[in-house]
């Protein structure tokens, strides 16, 4: 961003478009991109292709569909980042970003991501440690209580 901070605002899963708004919109700022595996980059290698791209109908169609199921999610994160309390949001969260067990997210930018203050996440994750949903490990937290996390985020 302008202020020099790194902003979260999703995850990439294999098969994703990335640069889509850039390719359809001659407005869109270009997005700087790091190497992501696996996701169709369309904004960098094939902007020479712009105007081919653009007339094939199948492209068009997924990328119609693929813009409408990324507009709902966001939607649904909002509302959700709205109305849950942070509890539920995080273990949320921790769910869909932790590996193998563990959860090892800069505390920084998931308080970004979860629009609360740094102060009041490090407050629920030691709740959790108290609950005995996860248990701090060096620069990582094991999640101990994977049933629980469900539980709590409605999974």
């Amino acid at each position: 961003m302008e202020n020099g901070q790194v902003s979260l605002i999703d995850f990439f899963a294999p098969s994703s478009f990335i640069g889509e708004m850039e390719l359809i919109d001659e407005h869109a700022a270009p997005l700087n991109v790091q190497a992501i595996e696996d996701c169709w980059c369309l904004a960098l290698p094939f902007i020479e292709l712009k105007d081919t791209l653009l007339t094939d109908p199948v492209l068009l169609k997924n990328l119609l569909s693929y813009i409408a199921h990324k507009n709902m999610k966001n939607i649904r994160t909002s509302t959700r980042n709205q109305s849950y309390p942070l509890s539920k949001r995080l273990a949320s969260f921790i769910l869909v970003t932790e590996q193998n067990g563990k959860y090892e997210e800069k505390h920084t930018q998931v308080a970004q991501y979860l629009g609360v203050s740094y102060r009041h996440l490090l407050f629920v994750i030691a709740d959790f440690v108290q609950k005995g949903y996860l248990a701090k490990e060096n620069n990582s937290y094991n999640i101990l209580n994977m049933d629980e996390l469900k539980k709590l985020a409605n999974i």
